[in-house]
């Protein structure tokens, strides 16, 4: 990437009915998923039949009724679908599974203000909104783009159901509310196929399109911050 994010990361999405109350560190280090020692350290949060949340050193885990999220800062990346792959394919065989999410999101800086704005007007121009783009562009004290969702639905080659959602917004995380820019991509895979046959096939795709869905999603990135020098867009 073109400008070094200050913070980021990825993270795995399943949706499907799972019973939050046994993803446990203890359970995770059981099966091999976490060593004992990250388990015997991991962060609890909660463990309940409604909700598990822990974090260890280099993941964080929210398991609710329909959604499995596990979410990693640290490299490798990949740590996160390899231990969503062996979740459902070696140990919770018959888990019913609806659709998985590849998610890759960063927060930059820009040199000030006035370049986060000028990105913001790049992608959403003030201009269609009449007299009252007036008040929107005001150096960027009176208000611009908030937030900017853009959608690709039904990617080529894969089942009706799939999208892509990429997220842009000033980053509330870094640069003080001013220079700070925040960009997440939200890569959806549905499966083509219905009853047990979905597992398999959303486990493939998570297996199978890990790193391309990163890159893609990298390569978004990456345009998104050109756009701090490039006044073209």
């Amino acid at each position: 990437m073109r400008i070094e994010p200050e913070t980021g990361g990825v993270s795995v999405v399943v949706l499907g009915d799972f019973n939050p109350a046994i993803f446990t560190p203890a359970w995770f280090a059981l099966h091999g998923l976490l060593s004992e020692s990250a388990a015997d350290n991991a962060d609890l949060k909660v463990a309940s039949p409604q909700v598990t949340a822990f974090s260890t050193e280099w993941l964080d885990l929210q398991v609710t009724a329909d959604r499995f999220q596990a979410n990693t800062q640290q490299a490798p990346l990949i740590r996160v679908r390899d231990l969503a792959v062996r979740v459902f394919r070696e140990h919770l065989h018959h888990t019913p599974l609806r659709v998985i999410g590849i998610n890759r999101d960063v927060h930059f800086r820009v040199t000030d203000q006035a370049t986060r704005d000028r990105i913001g007007r790049i992608l959403a121009p003030p201009e269609p909104w009449g007299g009252w783009k007036d008040e929107l562009d005001l150096g960027g004290e009176y208000g611009g783009m908030k937030s900017l969702t853009m959608s690709q639905f039904s990617p080529a080659g894969r089942p009706p159901g799939g999208q892509m959602n990429v997220t842009v917004e000033p980053s509330a995380r870094i640069g003080s509310g001013r220079t700070g820019i925040y960009v997440n991509v939200n890569d959806h895979y549905a499966a083509g196929s219905g009853g047990p046959d979905a597992r398999t096939e959303l486990l493939g795709f998570l297996e199978n399109d890990f790193d391309s869905s990163i890159q893609r999603s990298e390569g978004i990135v990456d345009h998104v911050m050109s756009l701090a020098t490039n006044r073209e867009g």
